[in-house]
């Protein structure tokens, strides 16, 4: 029995961003009348001409009597067919080649077919080197076949089920190398060309075949017995094992999590120039972006284990255990973001494993405001690409970290053995996954899987905590909010409350089963603290409505970072002298997890009183650099305040020992639109630093300047030989300056141009700056330009439907939330005058009202009314 199935196009009434866009079919795995057991590719790779030349032949077994075998094959010149060395006919439709049997092949039997083909290869393969713009551009051909593009290099079965051993003999350069999957057989070189050959001995996905060619540094490491090889570019090597220094031990982590020894001959890493992906995880070589490498400097603010990690998971989910079609590999990329938090928890420590998470859910539920819900399984699209989102990802990872919460991790960990054991070298969907953990547990999951699987959203809770002191009890009330006539469920789910009475914790599990529910719990004594959700496990959101003195005893005292965290930002929005002051306490203790200490710069930034911006200036020094980076941020809040403006300026000018807080602080020194911003954030740009951060943060601070002699500035930047990743945050910043520039019409001159740019990453980001700018006359340009990526053209899809539909600029936006924070600053330094008034005692002099408030008396009246605590702030998660 399968589990229930609810697609996308199955629920009632439309959402207003739906997943499926116009002209979206029907997706379902392709018909597998063949099996491939082998391919050998034979290949030739002319630099000068950026083509590749060479033959594939495939050993196919026949599934059913057949006379005649259809190949994916994409643009490739196709010149000869043969079946077992014989020529025979076949016909080129230029994206499928189908080759004539010679006689019909009975089920069972097996015969050769080889093609000869060449190509200039639009996807698939590509070809670097140096040109003008970027003349120190090292020559490297690589491939990323994933989703369906294995077919743009060679002829193929190309679907992920059809798993087939494998070959690779590549002919290139002499001074180059080359890595591809499996063994290494043999190595010749013939004047100034060198053949490398590599052949997998275990069956595998055709996307997952690859080739990478290029001038290499390399350095070996084993995980016990398997052997580790890195390769990276010329000079590099200090920086290519920070990131990948820990691989034996991910290995040894990832083997007793699955109970499955490393299941390949070895594995390689290789960084990439111009990658188009952070990284892919083909067999035994992984190709990893050039981008991650970073120096001493970089590596107090930057990690790059949660990819290298992600990509080892693979070896395992994806490679090894190989979703059956697209729409369900959530099996594959959830698997391994999950590794991700997995790693940290082993390596590092439950807190950071909890902050990667809560960013993980963060991505995912900004994805649901910003572009739409989906059932992860969604069979509606209109390239694979579409379902790689964070519904894939994000909520993939984390809808396994719910099942394990809910197992247990002795059940949980049993499962995923029995699951990894009964599925290596095969082809999953998500109903044996489920049938998996329900053998290795008695538990039937198919409401779980249907509620986060195969429908859309999440539970939104509304809890309200209430204390009854004359009946000893604690009431807590758990509505769940979200819209159910979208297909979204109602949620059954268990929600677990820690209460602190008397210095003791006690732990509730509730299970929430309705709509609404009331909880009633025992507690002879007022409690000192409830932390609903103490580790923020829910997947979804929780708004918590509780009184004032519980959210800074939890803040004070949790024992859980992240309650902590939570704490804080409830407090920031909930603002008082009280609140400042625990804020601020907690932003100087260094003992804290650097999360809540961040989450505390960041309310105090919110916050805006007086008292705030002392606190953060006092912790301008912390020696944290995330936590200092939170405070350089939550500073840029001050518009008009001298100190600050001097701080940050100096901070800029003068630099500071992390790249990053240097970026945060020409970010925010932009924000704060002083009068010399742009002289001081210009220079910054041509600062080199890890990834451009610098120069990015300053271009970032430019546009939030909103000085229209800035628009020039960031028009000049994104010039093709500018650094890359500046390129694009100068992209956005055209888009955010043009309208107070008055160059609307340039802007989006500027936008169509780059949407024709050789870099991938610079055209992706003409889609967000587009609607930034939210200019109509760009809809031409992204319906009339041809491109090549599946996520570009959706991408534009997307951009095109929001300027159509008229979402708010971003200039409207921006200065309706000016207004309202304005409101807001003076309503809070109010409240937190009035509050000190309060608490002095008789006999001391009333303490000054804050800058503002007195002409902003009136006009906040009633606003501080409404908002004035009532000892119960509400709480959003």
């Amino acid at each position: 029995m399968r589990c229930c199935h609810r697609h996308a196009s199955e629920s009632a009434p439309a959402d207003p961003h739906p997943f499926s866009l116009p002209g979206a079919t029907e997706h379902y795995a392709a018909e597998r009348p063949v099996r491939a057991e082998h391919v050998r590719l034979e290949l030739d790779l002319d630099f000068d001409q950026r083509r590749l030349s060479g033959l594939c032949t495939t050993r196919i077994s026949a599934v059913r009597p057949v006379s005649h075998v259809t190949f994916d094959a994409v643009d490739l010149d196709v010149s000869q067919a043969l079946v077992d060395g014989r020529p025979v006919r076949f016909s080129n439709s230029g994206a499928h080649v189908r080759v004539e049997l010679p006689a019909p092949l009975d089920t069972g039997r097996a015969c050769e077919v080889t093609l000869h083909y060449a190509c200039r290869p639009r996807r698939g393969l590509y070809f670097w080197g140096p040109d003008a713009g970027y003349p120190d551009r090292p020559r490297q051909a690589w491939t990323q076949g994933q989703d369906i593009d294995a077919r743009a290099w060679f002829p193929s079965l190309d679907t992920p089920a059809q798993k087939a051993t494998s070959e690779v003999i590549a002919t290139f350069p002499a001074e180059m190398t080359a890595l591809s999957n499996g063994v290494f057989v043999s190595d010749r070189t013939d004047g100034g060309r060198r053949t490398q050959h590599y052949r997998m001995e275990q069956p595998h996905a055709p996307y997952l075949v690859t080739l990478a060619v290029g001038e290499f540094e390399e350095a070996t490491d084993s995980a016990g017995t398997v052997p580790l090889r890195y390769l990276f570019p010329r000079g590099r090597r200090e920086d290519a094992l920070r990131c990948v220094g820990r691989t034996p031990e991910m290995v040894r982590v990832f083997q007793e999590v699955t109970g499955e020894p490393f299941p390949w001959s070895g594995y390689a890493q290789v960084f990439l120039t111009e990658f188009i992906l952070g990284g892919m995880e083909n067999t035994t070589a992984t190709s990893l972006t050039d981008a991650v490498l970073h120096d001493a400097r970089a590596q107090p603010d930057y990690n790059a284990e949660p990819l290298i990690s992600h990509e080892l998971a693979h070896q395992w989910f994806g490679d090894l255990l190989t979703c059956r079609d697209w729409p369900h590999g959530w099996l594959n990329e959830g698997f391994a973001t999950w590794c991700e938090v997995l790693w940290k928890e082993r390596a590092d420590n439950l807190d950071e494993a909890d902050q990667h998470r809560i960013t993980q859910l963060e991505g995912y539920l900004s994805e649901v405001r910003e572009r739409y819900a989906r059932p992860i399984v969604a069979r509606r699209f209109h390239a694979p690409m579409d379902v790689f989102d964070r519904h894939l990802y994000e909520k993939g990872g984390l809808v396994l970290h719910e099942l394990r919460r809910r197992l247990g991790d002795a059940l949980f960990f049993r499962a995923l053995r029995h699951y990894v054991a009964r599925h290596r070298h095969g082809a999953v969907e998500t109903v044996d996954l489920a049938r998996a953990f329900e053998e290795a547990t008695g538990h039937n999951l198919d409401g779980f899987f249907d509620q986060y699987v195969f429908a859309p959203g999440h539970p939104e809770l509304k809890v309200e905590v209430r204390y009854e002191a004359e009946d000893a009890r604690l009431r807590l009330k758990v509505r769940q909010t979200q819209r159910t006539d979208a297909g979204i469920p109602t949620f059954r789910l268990p929600l677990d409350v820690v209460v602190t009475v008397d210095g003791a914790d006690v732990f509730h599990r509730l299970e929430v089963t309705e709509a609404e529910h009331s909880f009633l719990l025992p507690c002879p004594t007022a409690p000192t603290q409830v932390r609903v959700d103490p580790r923020r496990d829910v997947l979804g959101t929780v708004d918590v409505d509780k009184a004032v003195g519980l959210w800074l005893e939890e803040l004070r005292a949790a024992p859980e970072p992240r309650a902590r965290t939570e704490a804080a930002t409830a407090l920031g929005k909930q603002g008082g002298f009280r609140a400042v002051e625990a804020l601020g306490d907690a932003l100087a203790d260094a003992r804290l997890f650097w999360g809540t200490r961040a989450a505390c710069a960041k309310s105090l930034g919110r916050l805006r009183t007086p008292e705030a911006r002392t606190r953060l200036l006092a912790a301008l020094g912390t020696g944290h650099p995330r936590v200092r980076r939170a405070v350089v941020a939550a500073l840029g809040e001050f518009r008009r305040d001298a100190e600050v403006t001097a701080r940050l300026r100096a901070l800029v000018e003068g630099g500071d020992a992390s790249y990053f807080v240097e970026a945060e602080a020409a970010r925010s020194y932009g924000r704060l639109r002083a009068p010399d911003a742009l002289a001081v954030l210009e220079a910054a740009t041509t600062r080199p630093s890890f990834q451009d951060v610098i120069a990015v943060g300053a271009m970032d601070g430019l546009a939030e300047s909103q000085d229209p002699a800035a628009f020039p500035v960031a028009v000049a930047r994104t010039a093709y030989g500018q650094p890359r990743v500046l390129r694009r945050a100068a992209t956005q910043a055209v888009a955010k300056l043009a309208e107070v520039a008055g160059r609307g019409r340039e802007a989006v001159d500027l936008l169509a141009e780059l949407l024709r740019d050789p870099l991938f990453r610079v055209q992706m980001g003409v889609f967000e700056a587009g609607r930034t700018l939210g200019d109509r006359r760009l809809i031409a340009a992204l319906e009339g330009t041809p491109l090549e990526d599946p996520r570009a053209r959706r991408a534009a899809r997307e951009t095109v439907r929001a300027l159509r539909e008229g979402e708010p600029q971003a200039r409207e936006v921006a200065a309706l939330r000016e207004e309202v924070d304005t409101l807001k600053e003076q309503t809070r330094g109010l409240r937190e005058w009035l509050e000190r008034l309060t608490l002095k005692p008789p006999t001391a002099p009333a303490p000054a009202a804050p800058r503002g408030t007195g002409r902003a008396k009136s006009a906040v009246k009633s606003a501080a009314k409404k908002q004035a605590p009532r000892g119960r702030p509400g709480k959003r998660r």
